[in-house]
C-alpha cells in the first residue's frame, strides 16, 4: 500500500473510533473498553438489558464465554451505574483449544480465538482489559464442571464451547437460577454454526411453556425471556 494512503487510512480508522467511541459513552453513560476486546457487539445486549429494565430486577448477571473481556467490562460498568450491588459471574476456560466446533464457512472457533489473540495469553489479556472492574468474578474453569455462587440471575449470557453439549449445559446452568421476567441470550445463532441454532431452536421448543417470548436482535443473538412465575 502507498505509504500516504497508509497513513490517510490510519487517520480515517482512528477518527471513526473516536466518533464511536463519544457515542458509546453518551448512550450508556461511560468508556468503552478497547475497540478490539468485543468481538460479539454486546451493545445490543446492554440495550436489551435496559431497555427490559434487568438491572432492577432480582438476581445478578451471568456470562458464559468472555474471551479477551471486552464484553464482560460493558456488562460490568453497566451494573456499576445502574445496579451497584449486583455482580457479574463471568465464567470461562481461557484455553482455545478446548472449543474445535467446526463453522459452516471451514474456520474451527479454535482458530478463529488464536487468530484474534495473536500470540497473546487469553487470560492475561482478559485481567488487563477488566482491571477496574470491581464488581466481576471471575470463574476460570469448564462451565460443565464449575460451581456457580450466583443463587438469582437477572441476565445470563451464551458464547461459551459451541459444541451442542454445551450449549444446553450452559443454558441449564442460567435457566435453572433465571428470575421470571429475566433474560437468557445466545450468540451465534443463524449464522455458521448451524448446530448451535438447532440446539437453541431444540431449547426454545422444549421450554416452550416457562418462555414469555424470543427475539433475534442483529446479525447472531437470540433471546429468551422467562414467562413471570
Amino acid at each position: 500500500m502507498n505509504p500516504a494512503l497508509a497513513i490517510l487510512r490510519k487517520i480515517v480508522l482512528s477518527a471513526r473510533r473516536f466518533r464511536t467511541a463519544i457515542t458509546f459513552k453518551a448512550r450508556f453513560g461511560f468508556d468503552p473498553p478497547p475497540h478490539w476486546s468485543d468481538l460479539s457487539g454486546y451493545e445490543s445486549l446492554l440495550s436489551v438489558i435496559l431497555k427490559n429494565r434487568l438491572c432492577e430486577l432480582e438476581g445478578d448477571f451471568v456470562e458464559i464465554g468472555a474471551f479477551l473481556g471486552g464484553g464482560t467490562y460493558k456488562l460490568c460498568k453497566l451494573l456499576q451505574i445502574r445496579a451497584p450491588a449486583k455482580k457479574v459471574y463471568s465464567i470461562d476456560i481461557f484455553a482455545a483449544s478446548t472449543d474445535r466446533t467446526a463453522c459452516a464457512l471451514g474456520d474451527t472457533m479454535e482458530s478463529i480465538y488464536r487468530k484474534a489473540l495473536r500470540g497473546r495469553d487469553q487470560l492475561s489479556v482478559f485481567r488487563e482489559v477488566t482491571r477496574d472492574c470491581g464488581n466481576l468474578i471471575c470463574i476460570v474453569g469448564d462451565s460443565a464442571r464449575v460451581e456457580l455462587p450466583a443463587k438469582k440471575i437477572s441476565f445470563g449470557y451464551v458464547d461459551g464451547n459451541h459444541d451442542p453439549a454445551y450449549v444446553r449445559g450452559d443454558f441449564s446452568l442460567i435457566w435453572s437460577r433465571l428470575t421470571p421476567g429475566g433474560i437468557i441470550a445466545f450468540d451465534d445463532y443463524g449464522f455458521d454454526l448451524p448446530d448451535v441454532t438447532r440446539t437453541i431452536d431444540d431449547i426454545v421448543k422444549e421450554h416452550g411453556t416457562q418462555i414469555a417470548r424470543t427475539w433475534k436482535k442483529g446479525w447472531k443473538t437470540f433471546f429468551i425471556q422467562k414467562a413471570a412465575s
